[in-house]
């Protein structure tokens, strides 16, 4: 166990190295890349779709034959009881089965495995597309929120600058509450720095858990994400391409594959079974070939029930299509009305809100250099100024948000 002395240094060692990792710059294109490389959901996906193409392509093949072999009428009691050659009826016998499955049957079969291998490719865009969608999220959330931590690090900065200078002004027969007035507003200003940099740890922490890649530092434009898109009419007529949409059209083609399935179960199988058997010396050997053959008496209990049984999963399936169908349009309208309200309220605050207020700190700091405002007073149009800037910031970060919802309800192919 460590000592705490050594305990200590073991803390400031991994301090040091964590600090000293230079930081991965990263577009938002290689950050797609990545987290699709990263994604085990999209790995398991893939190897699920492997797995049922296999199992139809096995299940078009006829079972494997069986090896038979033993001995028959052996004797269980009188004088040859246990005696393998003293009973004339008594051999060994070997043969062979083969079953036959219908190949109608066995194309059907393949057919649903095929079917379900459709559905989990569709499940894999769906996947995909969700995955683009919290990595650009992610990203964009960790380039602004870098942008928001800069530029409330200058403020602070000059901010605290001109405080030392005040200090120095108490010291010499200066003010001591004013001083300590203009020093709770820049504590006032270091909690929103604070804040912007939790916001920063929060993103580098999500966008980590997706691309596997620690210490990320942002590089590239930012997407065009102050409009839409593509117009809102042209989204909604996309709307049947979304994956969760297609994936729920695969769905229903595999409920059809399965009723064409079960449609032909009533079909025999035959079962053909060759057999040789050896006698003891001076008794002929025999030879037979048998012949099994499904007989189903009972269809209408039992094959056809199951056929019914996957027609109403059929009308299920097209239900459940019909309804996500209507969920994904009443979804796409909600997000393209809340992406249309962030915008306005970003608009608002970048094209009006902060011209205002930077007219405002200018007139402040004219007036401080003439003598007729005080620090005070400069301090806290910077203030405000700061607390407009990270306004700004966060009307822009969920702009941004939305923007990529409905950018990556589609997967899109990246460009490297």
């Amino acid at each position: 166990m460590l000592k705490p002395c050594s305990l200590r240094a073991w803390l400031a060692l991994m301090l040091f190295i964590s600090t000293a990792t230079p930081a991965a710059q990263m577009t938002l294109d290689e950050a797609l890349t990545l987290a699709e490389h990263y994604s085990a959901d999209l790995s398991a996906n893939l190897h699920q779709r492997q797995a049922l193409e296999n199992q139809a392509d096995s299940a078009m093949q006829l079972p494997d034959p069986k090896l038979k072999f033993g001995i028959d009428n052996l004797p269980v009691d009188g004088n040859n009881a246990r005696r393998f050659t003293r009973e004339n009826m008594t051999m060994q016998r070997i043969g062979l089965m083969q079953e036959y499955v219908s190949s109608t049957k066995r194309e059907r079969k393949a057919d649903a495995f095929r079917a379900q291998a459709a559905a989990t490719a569709a499940g894999y865009q769906n996947l995909r597309a969700g995955l683009q969608r919290d990595t650009a999220q992610a990203w964009l959330e960790l380039a602004l929120a870098q942008k928001a931590v800069t530029a409330a690090q200058n403020v602070v900065a000059e901010s605290e600058r001109q405080i030392a200078v005040q200090r120095a002004a108490v010291a010499g027969g200066g003010s001591a509450s004013a001083v300590l007035e203009r020093r709770l507003v820049v504590i006032d200003m270091r909690d929103a720095l604070t804040d912007t940099q939790r916001d920063v740890a929060v993103a580098q922490a999500r966008l980590t858990q997706l691309t596997g890649v620690t210490r990320i530092q942002t590089e590239g434009h930012l997407p065009h994400f102050e409009r839409l898109p593509a117009d809102p009419t042209v989204l909604t007529q996309g709307i049947t391409q979304h994956p969760e949409i297609v994936q729920a059209r695969r769905e229903a083609q595999v409920s059809q594959a399965r009723a064409a399935q079960s449609a032909v179960a009533a079909i025999p199988d035959v079962g053909i079974d060759v057999y040789y058997g050896k006698r003891d010396a001076g008794r002929d050997d025999v030879a037979g070939i048998m012949f099994t053959v499904d007989l189903p008496l009972f269809q209408s209990q039992r094959q056809d029930k199951d056929h019914s049984a996957d027609r109403a999963r059929i009308f299920e399936a097209n239900d459940r299509l019909a309804l996500t169908v209507r969920d994904h349009t009443a979804q796409l309208d909600t997000l393209v009305a809340q992406y249309q309200a962030a915008q306005t309220r970003w608009l608002r605050q970048k094209d009006e809100v902060l011209p205002l207020q930077t007219q405002r700190l200018q007139l402040t700091q004219a007036q401080y250099r003439s003598g007729s405002a005080t620090l005070t007073e400069l301090l806290a149009a910077r203030r405000a100024l700061l607390a407009s800037e990270l306004n700004e910031n966060r009307a822009a970060r969920e702009v941004a948000q939305n923007w990529a919802a409905i950018q990556y309800l589609i997967p899109q192919e990246k460009t490297l």
